[in-house]
């Protein structure tokens, strides 16, 4: 949306740019910038003509007259000078992690969301793909798609759109027919939640490409590895974004993010390590690779078979007074029942309320889980960054995902047909730029990715995903961590709080 002079005048102190897709905010309240980048989970408007119309419509509490930052002068310049001596020549970092930075960036890719989204010390909201319908031309450009390659990706972008807006009103329709008003709601509830209904449904259709908006905060610190990290990414999108970012980064903290560049180190890795992985594994040809894991979308790779001693190592250690030790406890735990352990561990847990995190003692031990889901449900999965993540390229090669309520209201041919003319698409730009076909890729598509993960957020995840109101893809990949946990660790089914219920289209 375009704003007219007033209004950009009145945003102009808060914003490093008035123009440009990334962006940095300054001098506005900490819990304006949270609600505005809120405003991007459900809003279809850029975040300036959000923060425009908050102003003229006198719902900020900002200074009166005011029309560029204020300077603190010589301040500023000991800061700077400090940050040199300190923090870049010795090395003393950690001083960075006080500065925070909030950058917009908006109209880049879902692939490069996930990309900026890695960093596990950031805080993000983006775009909804269940409160938002993107438009026909939601995808972004790829200039280094030339040619017969670019004409590919356009033509199959526009597919998916053109099929994912035709059907979104046509799925409404049905909604509205077959899912009633609950007594209570009014008719905007009920309208806002045929509507994410069908988003959810459709949002398989759109491709990986796709144009999403994102609000990040991070600390100087990590912001700069952050950024390091983009400038070594294989894809020109994403270094052209962090290019960005870093100059919007650097009109808040000037010094502290000044030295992220491109790593030799980071560049390589990839390549490297495939190189020599290759020496000692030949996985075969791809269709048996698939073939072996369809059907299975969480594998448990391992785990501590003796998880429960580790945590009552830590839950006793911490409990115990001081002339306890650890060699006296193991010890006692030798001697006892696997029965008293556990009352052990449930007793940690006896008091917990509904929002209350299992304690710490639970991190001792990790299990290690493959995963395979669609896309749409991985990008919703990501945003869990207190683990270990390891997740291969984008392809079409393991097959896509078609909710089964689409073929309840006879629509799935329509979907089906858009996702294989998508594959046809993918299968010409991955001859020839593998990296760049992964932009084409619908999100109805699966992925792998593999987890490590403490049993602390193992709950988290399980307890937060299985819950009625979340997508049904990932609430199988919570029901699949649930099950599997509990095959190797029965004292667990008690503990956690898990929704293993199917809530299909003819019970909502």
């Amino acid at each position: 949306m375009s704003l007219d002079e007033a209004a950009r005048g009145r945003i102009a102190p808060y914003v490093s740019s008035l123009n440009d897709d990334v962006f940095a905010l300054s001098g506005l309240p900490e819990e304006v910038i949270a609600v505005l980048f809120a405003y991007y989970s459900r809003s279809r408007d850029d975040l300036r003509t959000n923060l425009a119309r908050l102003l003229a419509d006198q719902e900020l509490d900002v200074e009166e007259g005011v029309t560029t930052r204020p300077s603190f002068g010589l301040a500023t310049e000991k800061a700077r000078a400090f940050h040199e001596k300190w923090v870049v020549g010795y090395g003393h970092a950690s001083v960075a992690e006080h500065a925070v930075v909030h950058l917009a960036i908006e109209n880049v890719s879902i692939v490069a969301s996930k990309v900026i989204e890695d960093l596990r010390l950031g805080s993000y909201t983006e775009k909804s793909t269940r409160y938002v319908v993107f438009d026909r031309n939601s995808f972004v450009n790829l200039p280094e798609l030339e040619g017969s390659l670019g004409e590919t990706y356009r033509t199959s972008a526009e597919r998916l759109f053109t099929t994912y807006v035709d059907l979104m009103a046509r799925v409404m329709d049905a909604l509205r027919v077959r899912v009633l008003r609950p007594p209570g709601a009014s008719e905007a509830a009920h309208a806002a939640a045929i509507r994410a209904h069908a988003c959810d449904l459709l949002r398989g259709l759109l491709p990986a490409g796709t144009r999403t908006n994102l609000g990040l905060t991070a600390n100087a610190r990590a912001l700069e590895a952050l950024l390091t990290k983009m400038l070594s990414h294989p894809l020109a999108e994403v270094r052209k974004i962090a290019t960005a970012m870093h100059a919007a980064a650097r009109t808040v903290t000037p010094t502290l993010v000044k030295y992220a560049a491109r790593s030799e180190h980071r560049s390589a890795q990839r390549a490297d390590v495939g190189d020599k992985l290759r020496s000692i594994y030949d996985p075969g040809p791809w269709d048996a690779a698939a073939t072996n894991v369809v059907g299975q979308p969480v594998r448990l790779v391992r785990h501590d078979k003796d998880a429960l001693e580790r945590i009552v190592l830590a839950l006793g250690y911490e409990s115990s007074e001081p002339n306890v030790h650890a060699r006296g406890l193991t010890e006692a735990m030798r001697h006892a029942t696997s029965r008293e352990l556990e009352d052990i561990v449930r007793a940690s847990v006896a008091r917990r309320g509904a929002y209350d995190p299992v304690p710490r003692g639970f991190e001792a031990t990790t299990m290690t889980f493959e995963l395979m889901l669609d896309y749409g449900a991985y990008r919703d999965l990501q945003r869990h960054r207190m683990l270990l993540p390891a997740t291969q390229r984008l392809t079409c090669r393991l097959g896509f995902e078609t909710p089964a309520e689409l073929a309840e209201l006879e629509l799935d041919r329509v979907y089906t047909d858009a996702m294989v003319a998508a594959c046809d698409a993918w299968e010409e730009l991955e001859s020839k730029r593998p990296l760049e076909a992964q932009y084409a890729v619908p999100l109805g598509f699966r992925i792998r990715t593999l987890w490590t993960l403490n049993l602390r957020e193992l709950f988290h995840v399980i307890e937060l995903r299985s819950a009625r109101q979340g997508h049904a893809s990932y609430r199988r990949i919570a029901q699949g961590l649930f099950r599997a946990a509990i095959a190797v660790h029965p004292w667990l089914e008690g503990l956690v709080r898990v929704d293993l219920g199917d809530y299909t289209l003819s019970r909502a």
